[in-house]
């Protein structure tokens, strides 16, 4: 399928799972666009990663999101794999953030952030000879398994906590995946990896404030290491055979929700509601300012 050096771009490069996925990507021989929010920690990770380049980009600004895609489609003619894996999840974020472009913080983040920057960046996709996206879940998810989008709150703050946020948006990015898979076909491999609890760089841990980062510190040394799921992503980056069947009709293809080991597993119910996937599309679509698609 995929043969000789791929380029690929990753959000959320400058740390965790997405730097060691880079850098195992880049010592294959890859060429990376690593993608980060912050200058100064984007540059220090380049500077970690062979054959890298450092796009700076805010998910949360769309402004941001469209100078990063226009950046890259001057500096590559084609565009191998996206890997949608930068995300917030602050537990000290008590109180909503509401973003200049007038959505909750988590949201935009993790979700129309990552759906804006797909759109943006799918011509140079397509132009690939066998493109893929790879979002990613939580498998905190398999505790909610009537978990739903809140279409008519989205925005909204009164039902704010920083993990239902986070679970919510996390929930788009399964819906976003399936939704996308079937709108483009076999022109496009998509995936969205289910990731466990992750343990956090010692920087991070550092950042918290003291109770928190004592009550987390349990957590963080039984939570897998990032290295393994750095492992995990650049596995599913390369791998030759295909990530899914082909799907019934009405129906969201088998084997493109994947654990940390890639196999598959089950979504949480309403990502399997075609009217609900559809819906969730068209808000993404008007939230984001009706990007064009390549598919």
């Amino acid at each position: 399928m995929h043969q000789g050096q791929l380029t690929v771009a990753i959000t959320g490069a400058n740390s965790g799972i997405g730097l060691r996925a880079a850098r195992r990507l880049a010592a294959q021989g890859h060429r990376l666009l690593i993608i980060c929010r912050d200058p100064g920690r984007g540059k220090a990770a380049a500077a970690t990663i062979e054959n890298s380049r450092l796009i700076v980009a805010d998910l949360a600004d769309p402004t941001s999101i469209d100078e990063a895609a226009a950046t890259i489609a001057g500096q590559v003619g084609h565009l191998d794999v996206l890997i949608n894996n930068a995300a917030v999840f602050d537990q000290a974020m008590r109180e909503p953030v509401i973003t200049p472009a007038g959505h909750e913080l988590f949201w935009s983040t993790n979700h129309l952030g990552p759906f804006r920057l797909t759109a943006r960046l799918s011509h140079l996709l397509a132009a690939a000879p066998r493109p893929r996206v790879i979002n990613v879940a939580s498998k905190g998810l398999v505790t909610m398994p009537r978990i739903k989008i809140r279409f008519d709150h989205l925005d909204e703050t009164d039902w704010y906590s920083p993990t239902r946020a986070y679970y919510h948006a996390k929930l788009a990015q399964i819906m976003f995946t399936y939704s996308l898979a079937m709108r483009a076909g076999d022109r496009l491999d998509v995936a969205c990896v289910r990731v466990p609890s992750v343990r956090l760089d010692a920087e991070r841990v550092a950042a918290m404030p003291w109770l928190l980062r004592t009550l987390y510190a349990p957590k963080n040394r039984a939570a897998l290491p990032p290295d393994r799921l750095g492992e995990s992503y650049a596995l599913l980056t390369t791998r030759t055979e295909s990530w899914r069947d082909r799907p019934a009709p009405g129906k969201p293809m088998h084997g493109i929700y994947l654990d940390e080991n890639l196999h598959p597993v089950r979504a949480p119910a309403q990502a399997y509601d075609a009217a609900a996937r559809d819906r969730l599309w068209s808000v993404s679509q008007l939230a984001t300012g009706h990007p064009q698609w390549a598919w």
